[in-house]
């Protein structure tokens, strides 16, 4: 890809992002606006108060998202490469999304080594880490297993859901975009994907780079998550 189909393709990119965050907003408001502004005060049913609470967070993610594509694009993105021990940013991320994940009624689950760690930059894996986290807390059933393996070369960061996984044309939209077969006319979820593969392919150690999968071959039945650092 030349310079002028990436910056045309840039563009597509942050076209999806934009309409993905109009989308949420409109959303946001057309709940809003179902609420009750008499002297009862306020009250919301589980469905919307669990609707509010994700878009507000997917707006959040999308804005982050949105910014370092930015920064990544004109290459002004630069990562704080350290030692970033795994259990202590998983702990950080289960803090950050309690309320949601109680909200959805999620028990996850991870058991992690406190020793493993990787070199990256912890805010932007933190990123990664919430996409993910959040995408799984949306569309599991009730539960998320977390999961780290060491190899030879770095470690895999495992999540994975006992929902219903991802539809075909999901995986099969990554697999163009992991490509760069396609990234025009990306859907709101496949620019958090993208966005995820961007990051991880930012890690390399000697000839090896980061990748990010999706699949539904984990053992709970449902989506799998899964990055891989080195």
């Amino acid at each position: 890809m030349n310079d002028v189909e990436r910056k045309n393709e840039f563009y597509h990119v942050m076209d999806a992002s934009i309409q993905d965050m109009k989308n949420s907003l409109n959303l946001l408001q057309h709940t809003l606006e179902k609420m009750p502004t008499d002297d009862k005060g306020i009250s919301l049913d589980r469905f919307e108060a669990k609707t509010l609470h994700y878009e507000v967070t997917r707006l959040q993610n999308s804005t982050e998202q949105l910014y370092s594509l930015y920064l990544l694009e004109n290459e002004k993105l630069s990562l704080q490469f350290k030692e970033v021990y795994i259990l202590e940013l998983i702990e950080e991320r289960m803090i950050s999304h309690a309320a949601l994940l109680s909200r959805f009624n999620v028990q996850v689950d991870f058991d992690i080594d406190e020793q493993i760690y990787v070199y990256s930059d912890a805010a932007i894996l933190s990123q990664v880490l919430d996409i993910a986290l959040v995408n799984a807390a949306r569309y599991t059933d009730n539960r998320i297993d977390i999961k780290v393996c060491p190899v030879d070369d770095g470690a895999i960061i495992t999540l994975e859901d006992n929902g219903h996984g991802y539809p075909d044309f999901v995986l099969e939209d990554f697999a163009n975009v992991v490509t760069e077969k396609e990234l025009a006319n990306l859907t709101n979820q496949m620019l958090a994907w993208y966005f995820c593969h961007s990051i991880a392919h930012m890690h390399h150690s000697k000839k090896v780079k980061g990748w990010v999968k999706l699949d539904n071959d984990g053992e709970l039945g449902g989506s799998r998550f899964q990055i891989f650092i080195p």
